[in-house]
């Protein structure tokens, strides 16, 4: 597989701005790296969503960029190989305290665990979710707190990606765990998580309307606006009457935009406020 890659310099007061407004390609890496003899400036690579041609990449990279006015000293596109590609974000991922004594640690690094330490062992040939973005963070943390008294139910992760939500939810005690993703290699590869940590799982590589039966008790939902948007009604549907969904990938942008779809089906127990993402836990109405 070829990727896109391309690296943009800018002033770094920007970074955090840049980054979010590229938060819908952090799935496959996004790279930030400090200049020599530069401290004004830092240098950010993303990568293209398989498929995208560089000229089409640049193109939407560019536009959003003039249209957020942010000033770019550089940019530059690369085509690049799997190998190089894993090469360049791996060198960057470190183990995260996703809770307090649950470690995500990358496979292809040593981890000196403590002994109260749970250590969540991930490794991805795609790409790799550590736990330190803010919304993987607050799902965990409204995991945690709303799994008291749900063991013995059934989690249910929506867009499981590399399975790191579901896994904490077994570390947190859930018997019944299932994942659920539109994207085949994820679904793959959740699975391999889920096995290399012992961890029995269903995972299912379908449509959630169609492919899952069941009704869960917990149901998260780490996506991004557009998603959330046609799902949450079919999540009414899939969830018991005093369930819990946690959802989250909402930035401060479109917080308005989702709003009425939240409150359509659901009402808002609690919401979790990191930097500039949103993550609620709901019930239905």
């Amino acid at each position: 597989m070829k990727w896109i890659e391309l690296s943009i310099i800018c002033e770094r007061v920007a970074t955090d701005e840049v980054t979010t407004l590229f938060s819908d390609y952090a799935d496959n890496g996004i790279i930030e790296e400090d200049i020599e003899d530069t401290p004004e400036h830092v240098k950010i690579t993303l990568y293209g969503p398989e498929g995208m041609s560089g000229e089409d990449f640049t193109a939407i990279v560019t536009e959003r960029l003039n249209a957020a006015k942010i000033n770019v000293i550089d940019m530059v596109t690369n085509e690049v190989d799997d190998s190089t590609w894993l090469n360049s974000w791996q060198q960057y991922i470190e183990p995260t305290e996703i809770l307090p004594h649950i470690i995500i640690n990358p496979a292809w690094q040593d981890y000196d665990a403590k002994p109260d330490d749970q250590i969540i062992e991930i490794d991805s040939e795609l790409s790799f979710g550590t736990g330190a973005h803010e919304t993987t963070r607050s799902c965990a943390k409204l995991l945690a707190k709303y799994s008291e008294g749900k063991e013995h139910k059934e989690c249910l992760d929506i867009g499981t990606g590399t399975g790191i939500l579901l896994l904490v939810a077994a570390k947190l005690g859930f018997h019944t765990l299932t994942g659920i993703d539109i994207d085949e290699s994820a679904a793959k590869q959740a699975q391999i998580n889920c096995d290399n940590n012992r961890v029995q799982a269903t995972i299912i590589h379908g449509d959630l309307d169609v492919d899952y039966h069941g009704v869960a008790d917990v149901v998260l939902a780490n996506l991004t606006v557009d998603p959330l948007k046609m799902l949450l009604p079919v999540i009414d549907r899939k969830i018991t009457d005093t369930g819990i969904l946690i959802i989250s990938g909402i930035i401060d942008d479109r917080y308005d935009e989702i709003m009425p779809y939240i409150t359509e089906h659901w009402s808002i127990v609690e919401e979790v406020v990191e930097g500039p993402w949103h993550t609620f836990a709901l019930q239905k109405i």
